[in-house]
């Protein structure tokens, strides 16, 4: 079972991983230009695994901006991870501290793309999909910019080819058929809407605001779904009762007729 899992996972994430590569050979070939070393830039990607992040903080070093700056931008940018890891959080509690705080520091959006469907089905040793979907996301991230940081260098103005769209491309092609319900539906065009009209704002900010835009009106259609639901359920009630209440009163006529 654990290794079906691992193999599983592997496989799941592989579509993200090959979209990735061209993304995070950019950050790696940037990351030289801005005055990284191959080691530093590596390490830095190791350690950090947020490719978004990395983006705005080599443009805000190569500006010399002050850490401060680059730090509170950053943070505001990976904002999202905390939406994602709400969602998850019900489906993860049973786990160790270690465990559940190895799974965090993992949950970029393609891993939470990749795995969200299979640990909501709460089936034992699902993390073992989780944690080889994000060891194998994170190892071709990891590479793709040694890689990047060796040989992307030699192009100095590689960001503007456009490689990255492949892990865009990747991302669509996960995410858009797990959106089948009617919240899942108004939370992604409401979103989606968002991000375009705001696509203005700086540091993607435009995209956190969209996201969290998002989920309110996923949250909003979801109750929306619970209150017609039970509206429905109330209506069957009152029907069942009102049949059962014409048998009883029939009843007795029946009974002097005969």
């Amino acid at each position: 079972m654990k290794k079906q899992l691992i193999q599983a996972g592997l496989k799941a994430i592989f579509p993200l991983c090959v979209g990735a590569f061209p993304f995070s050979f950019i950050v790696g070939a940037i990351s030289i230009n801005a005055g990284m070393d191959v080691l530093q830039s590596t390490l830095w990607s190791l350690t950090v695994f947020a490719g978004s992040a990395q983006m705005v903080a080599l443009g805000l070093v190569q500006s010399s901006t002050e850490l401060i700056v680059i730090a509170l931008t950053t943070f505001v940018i990976n904002l999202r991870h905390v939406l994602y890891s709400a969602s998850l959080s019900e489906y993860v509690k049973e786990y160790s501290m270690p465990t559940r705080a190895l799974m965090a520091y993992g949950l970029t959006d393609e891993v939470y793309a990749a795995t969200v469907g299979e640990m909501k089905h709460e089936k034992p040793g699902r993390h073992w999909f989780y944690l080889a979907a994000m060891f194998g996301f994170w190892v071709n991230w990891v590479v793709a910019d040694f890689c990047g940081a060796i040989i992307g260098s030699s192009f100095p103005h590689i960001a503007d080819y456009g490689l990255d769209f492949a892990m865009v491309a990747a991302f669509i092609a996960i995410v858009i058929p797990q959106v089948k319900n009617r919240e899942c539906i108004v939370a992604a065009v409401v979103a989606t809407v968002t991000g375009i009209l705001l696509s203005g704002l700086p540091y993607s900010l435009g995209l956190v605001v969209a996201a969290v835009v998002g989920v309110y009106a996923g949250y909003k259609m979801d109750l929306s779904t619970e209150r017609m639901e039970a509206e429905l359920k109330e209506e069957v009630r009152h029907e069942i009762e009102k049949e059962d209440k014409e048998q009883h009163n029939t009843q007795p006529i029946n009974a002097i007729a005969k």
